[in-house]
């Protein structure tokens, strides 16, 4: 669907990068690790409930999309105890249950990428009430290298970390569909937004310049807590 912009064979490529410890492999490494992505490459046998990769020395990370289902299976275990109202977050993936106790929608707000300050860490803010909300952002985890951004959501056909844009939000009925989609960061708005209106949920972008990009269905939700450049 994302025309493997969220690639789960990405593994050999975020081993090679340590954000962390502000390591960046050289050209000749990120190609070596490069051939082994490739999700054509997984082979899936449901009758059998056995995964087998072609390549060899290939991996799967599901770090892109594990949190999201995670909140999906708690959120299963909540309405199984009768609990209708609350927010679950869990690294960044977050779910509006129900509504407030008072019957008003929950408020959650979206970072600005590029904060400066206290007063404008909240860029827009969105009322919500039974659905699922993820962003993916280039503030993250990242490091600032010869005025060069480094960050941790690497662009699978390239090797490197993906310059289309700051941050990336998703908001639709589950946190699978959310996380997952998340990495439309990798694509950018141009072609983000085209598969957000394909597969029927909200996006937001804020490119690297503060301009936010959002699909239609957002447009009378979002209430701007700063004033960038919208368009």
């Amino acid at each position: 669907m994302t025309d493997g912009a969220f690639d789960v064979t990405v593994g050999p490529l975020v081993k090679l990068w340590d954000i962390k410890h502000i390591v960046i492999p050289s050209k000749e490494q990120i190609e070596e690790k490069q051939r082994l992505v490739g999700y054509k490459n997984i082979i899936i046998d449901e009758k059998n409930s056995t995964v087998f990769i072609k390549l060899k020395g290939a991996q799967i990370d599901l770090g892109g999309i594990i949190k999201g289902y995670a909140v999906d299976k708690i959120v299963q275990v909540l309405r199984q105890h009768s609990i209708k109202s609350g927010v679950i977050s869990v690294g960044g993936e977050i779910r509006a249950l129900g509504k407030k106790p008072d019957g008003t929608l929950w408020t959650i707000g979206i970072q600005n990428p590029r904060q400066k300050g206290k007063d404008d860490k909240v860029i827009a803010t969105v009322e919500l009430s039974d659905k699922a909300f993820s962003t993916s952002g280039d503030y993250m985890q990242y490091f600032i290298k010869d005025g060069v951004r480094y960050h941790h959501l690497l662009d699978p056909k390239t090797g490197y970390p993906a310059k289309q844009c700051g941050s990336a939000t998703i908001i639709a009925n589950d946190n699978t569909t959310t996380d997952g989609f998340s990495k439309l960061f990798i694509l950018g708005p141009g072609k983000g937004l085209a598969v957000a209106k394909e597969e029927g949920f909200d996006v937001l972008f804020i490119d690297c310049k503060g301009h936010i990009v959002m699909s239609d269905g957002l447009k009378d939700k979002l209430k701007l807590a700063a004033l960038p450049t919208a368009r």
